[in-house]
């Protein structure tokens, strides 16, 4: 009985043994377990232009805005927003910047002006291209014309030139009681005006 178990105990160690050698010529041979492939770097976003969705040039905006009342001063309350790709982070509207009219007054929001109210800072044109909306709303019913212009780089010299009457929407805007109102309680005249500013991708140096 004594020798079968001295048997039994030899081949277990020389099976220990193997198996430990084995394992030794595994590693050795494999040098540790292999590094992960770094992750493929993702692609930068298409420009409008590179995605077809706007023609290649510089683009200009300005929306012309007049009282035609003889007698009342209009008080106006303009924002702006940028639109972006439907699958992109949307872009909040800028806070209200309000302006009054007197009678017969009129005044005019260009892309600097326009670039001043999502920036909330100091006016300047946009160096890359920007569309989106600009609205108004007033408390009286006002002239709103948006004036566009293009320069196309297919054409050496010469613009493009388009003008949009704004056609107002009367808007309800909950009284002073209400905690998210950001505009005084009564009824507006709502002016939303598209804006297209600054050169498309393929201009900018």
């Amino acid at each position: 009985m004594s020798k079968i178990r001295y048997g039994k105990t030899i081949a277990s160690c020389a099976a220990v043994a193997i198996l430990a050698a084995f394992l030794t010529l595994v590693l050795t041979h494999s040098g540790g377990a292999k590094p992960r492939p770094a992750p493929s770097p993702q692609p930068a976003p298409l420009s409008e232009f590179d995605r077809g969705a706007i023609a290649e040039g510089s683009y200009a905006t300005a929306i012309n805005i007049h009282n035609p009342s003889l007698r009342e001063t209009i008080t106006l309350h303009k924002r702006a927003v940028i639109a972006l790709e439907e699958n992109s982070p949307q872009s909040p509207p800028s806070a209200f910047v309000t302006v009054t009219l007197p009678a017969g007054n009129a005044v005019e929001v260009d892309c600097e002006d326009i670039n001043g109210l999502i920036t909330q800072g100091a006016t300047s044109n946009f160096t890359t291209f920007t569309k989106g909306f600009v609205s108004v709303f007033a408390t009286g019913q006002l002239d709103v014309v948006g004036v566009y212009s293009a320069n196309p780089e297919s054409i050496p010299v010469g613009i493009t030139l388009e003008m949009l009457n704004i056609t107002p929407r009367v808007i309800v805007t909950p009284g002073p009681a209400n905690p998210t109102a950001v505009l005084p309680g009564r009824t507006y005249y709502e002016y939303s005006a598209k804006f297209l500013c600054g050169p498309t991708g393929a201009l900018v140096p």
